[in-house]
């Protein structure tokens, strides 16, 4: 049977969700198989995912009630990007689930606490468990230096992440990687562009990709560019003979058909 490669809401759902969503990753993997991911994946989750998560934690910190970080997660339609309201509400979700398993029942002020508590633990089995899931490999040389979070003397959570170093050809590999697979990158702009009515992150997509591809090899290029290429990227480096799993249908099945992968989307 074939190996899985894990994308990143993949990997996410099967590491930090609560067991029925973990299920469902369950099921979309080959039965027999790895469980593989990449680098890249794990920097493109922790520059996003966790560290919205790390945000919740930190608040929970500073909010009087459960009540009171609801509603700032609900607020997050003025505050936050779409992505990163969602985690949000999703870890909500899962705390909630949590109680239910448990079985017991908690006063508003000691929900806050149990709350903060579980989630000061899930964040940290959860970054043990992002790390070893899945064999971790890295065809597009994505750096290997990510940190893991460490609460600071106040109980609040840190990970200083080489994002700014984002850009520079010397920090990874993605400019040899982009070089060596120009032909593929370049079909996969061709193809995002014949798309009928492509959304904003498929704009977005194109958009950076072609930067990309329009530059000397070597030269510096903005590392936000790379982040609105990740899809692509991750498609690609996912092993040819793998199954690449994911939500994501309608971002990955296009890049699938470019690349020549096989891909195993769940809902």
């Amino acid at each position: 049977m074939p190996d899985a490669f894990l994308e990143s809401s993949a990997l996410i759902e099967l590491v930090f969700r609560h067991r029925e969503v973990q299920r469902k990753v369950e099921s979309a993997c080959p039965a027999g198989g790895r469980r593989l991911t990449s680098r890249y994946v794990l920097f493109e989750i922790a520059r996003g995912y966790l560290l919205s998560l790390l945000v919740l934690h930190n608040k929970a910190r500073a909010v009087k009630s459960l009540r009171e970080l609801h509603e700032y997660t609900h607020s997050g339609q003025r505050l936050f990007q779409r992505h990163r309201r969602e985690t949000m509400l999703a870890a909500y979700e899962d705390y909630l689930a949590h109680l239910q398993a448990l079985g017991i029942s908690l006063t508003e002020e000691q929900r806050l606490s149990h709350f903060r508590g579980w989630f000061s633990q899930h964040l940290r089995h959860g970054w043990r468990r992002l790390t070893g899931a899945a064999k971790t490999i890295n065809p597009a040389g994505c750096r290997e230096d990510i940190p893991a979070p460490v609460q600071n003397a106040n109980g609040l959570y840190e990970q200083p992440l080489p994002t700014q170093e984002c850009g520079f050809p010397k920090a990874c590999g993605l400019d040899g990687y982009l070089s060596a697979h120009r032909a593929d990158f370049e079909a996969a702009a061709r193809a995002l562009a014949a798309l009928d009515d492509p959304d904003a992150e498929t704009k977005r997509r194109l958009s950076a990709l072609q930067s990309l591809l329009a530059r000397k090899a070597g030269a510096d290029f903005a590392g936000e560019h790379c982040w609105s290429c990740g899809d692509a990227i991750i498609c690609h480096e996912a092993p040819i003979d793998a199954a690449i799993v994911s939500k994501n249908r309608k971002h990955f099945e296009p890049l699938c058909a470019v690349f020549g992968r096989t891909l195993r989307a769940y809902v």
